[in-house]
């Protein structure tokens, strides 16, 4: 049985204190859909038109009041270890080559952001990366960032609502989004006893049913890269069983919280999504990103 161990905040001090200072980004996947290139960079450093796509997940992460920064990396990813290392000579060409924005974008995260990097020994999947963090989040709730998932909005983040409304009920959050019939099979698909299509921005969760056929689903809103989570997701993932390759399911964990009555909901994203975790994705990010430089 899973309890809640969170401390409840009033009102008063809710609105004073933001609950989530740490983001945990998993980048120790083989990029095996981009090779021969990752066999030498890491595909967080692949560029999305002037930046590397991870450099926008942080930036996300930054703006959201994010003060931790754990990146989970094999033995094979020390670059991007070197990327947010911001040594002198870094600096150095960072200013005689770069645009301002840019500039102005590194200042802040060596100014405001820790960076912790964890090895990933074996890749057992999602759930096992994120358990890989528990030492340094400790007990304290913290968010998810999949950096496959770049969200680009003129408003306000998906992470950064997300955590204003943690602050008020400490229920689990994660985004979501509307699929084609033909994109069902490739996600986690929620259910829910509600009117998605009737709600604006919070849909309250039953369970996540793990890539489903289309005569399977509980719905056409699957799950996209960004979640809140209580710290009793490292006992649920302890808990969750690995599949037939033998790696632990983030899915499985959730739902095993939600089955142990933890509130979750899921939140639309209204920000333009783009799968970078694929070259048809990468190449759009960068075509339409590329347009505002």
């Amino acid at each position: 049985m899973i309890k809640l161990k969170s401390k409840i905040l009033t009102i008063d001090e809710r609105w004073d204190k933001n609950l989530i200072d740490t983001a945990v980004i998993p980048a120790a996947g083989l990029g095996t859909r981009f090779y021969p290139i990752t066999e030498f960079i890491p595909k967080e450093l692949l560029p999305v038109a002037d930046k590397p796509c991870i450099h926008y997940i942080v930036k996300e992460a930054c703006n959201a009041g994010i003060k931790n920064i754990v990146i989970i990396i094999s033995e094979r990813k020390k670059m991007l270890k070197d990327y947010f290392s911001f040594g002198q000579s870094y600096v150095e060409k960072l200013y005689k080559y770069c645009s301002e924005e840019t500039i102005n974008e590194i200042e802040d995260f060596k100014s405001n952001l820790n960076f912790y990097f964890i090895n990933q020994d074996k890749p057992l999947g999602l759930g096992h990366a994120i358990l890989c963090a528990e030492d340094i989040v400790s007990k304290n709730p913290f968010a998810i960032i999949l950096p496959d998932d770049l969200l680009i909005s003129k408003k306000e983040s998906e992470l950064s609502r997300m955590i204003k409304s943690f602050n008020h009920n400490n229920a689990n959050y994660f985004t979501i989004k509307h699929l084609n019939k033909s994109e069902i099979s490739s996600y986690g698909i929620i259910s829910t006893d509600e009117d998605i299509n009737a709600i604006d921005e919070t849909v309250k969760i039953n369970k996540i049913v793990e890539k489903p056929q289309i005569q399977d689903a509980p719905s056409d809103y699957g799950v996209i890269g960004r979640y809140i989570v209580n710290p009793e997701i490292f006992e649920a993932i302890k808990n969750t069983k690995p599949g037939a390759l033998g790696e632990i399911q983030l899915t499985d964990s959730l739902n095993e919280m939600i089955n142990n009555n933890i509130t979750t909901y899921g939140y639309k994203i209204f920000s333009t999504r783009y799968d970078c975790g694929t070259p048809k994705g990468l190449s759009k990010a960068t075509y339409k990103l590329s347009k505002s430089i």
